[in-house]
Parts: structure tokens; sequence; C-alpha cells
């Protein structure tokens, strides 16, 4: 096996894992369904691009540590992530999560899913 390309499995299998922990996960899941009611189809609130800085802030931290960490740089991570992206862009749960935060777009998108989704399952009480 190609020796970048094992590099690039290892450091993508241990960025999902911090993407994955159980403490961010029930941070996000907490910071984005309590605040679905805020969004929706029309005009944006200010509140809703609060609820981005912060969902931002968390998921740019989760990154800066794992680079200090993992002691590469930002751009080794971004040319791993957009190599695998691009033959895959469902393969890692991390990457609708860094999406997410590079793109205001990409954000209110995650949110309308997840929004419908939950409304279409039934649940009444999305807080």
């Amino acid at each position: 096996m190609n020796e970048n390309l094992e590099d690039t499995i290892q450091v993508l299998i241990q960025l999902e894992k911090v993407f994955t922990e159980p403490e961010f996960i029930c941070d996000i899941e907490e910071l984005l369904n309590s605040n679905l009611t805020l969004f929706d189809d029309g005009e944006q609130s200010i509140q809703c691009h609060e609820i981005y800085l912060q969902f931002t802030s968390k998921v740019e931290k989760v990154l800066e540590d794992f680079v200090r960490i993992q002691s590469i740089s930002e751009e080794t991570v971004f040319i791993y992530c957009k190599q695998l992206y691009e033959n895959d862009p469902h393969a890692l749960t991390c990457f609708e999560y860094i999406l997410a935060a590079c793109d205001y777009n990409d954000f209110l998108e995650m949110m309308l899913t997840r929004k419908n989704l939950l409304e279409w399952r039934g649940e009444q009480d999305l807080s």
C-alpha cells in the first residue's frame, strides 16, 4: 500500500473518531436540535446566524485540537479530506459538520434537512 495512502487513511480514521465521540456529538446535537424551530426556508434571523457561529466555533475547536494533537498541518488535513470527499462525499460523518462550518448555506441546508426529517418522522417537539 502506498505510504501516502496509509497516512491519509490513518489521519481520516482519527478525524472521524474525534467527530463521533459522544461528548462532541451530544454537544452538537443539543445545539442543533434545540434551535431547529428558528430555521425555515425564508429569510433567516440574526439568531440563526448566531447558532451558526456557535456551531462553527465548536467544529473549529475540534479541528484545531486535532491538528495540534496529530502534529500535522491544517493544509494536510484539508488535502486528505479532499481526496476522500472527491471519491465519496458521504464517506465520513465529519464531512457534513466541516462543510457546514465552512459555509452558512451548507449549514442552513443541514438544519432544514434535520428539521424536515424530524417533522416527517412525527417528532412534534423539535426542541
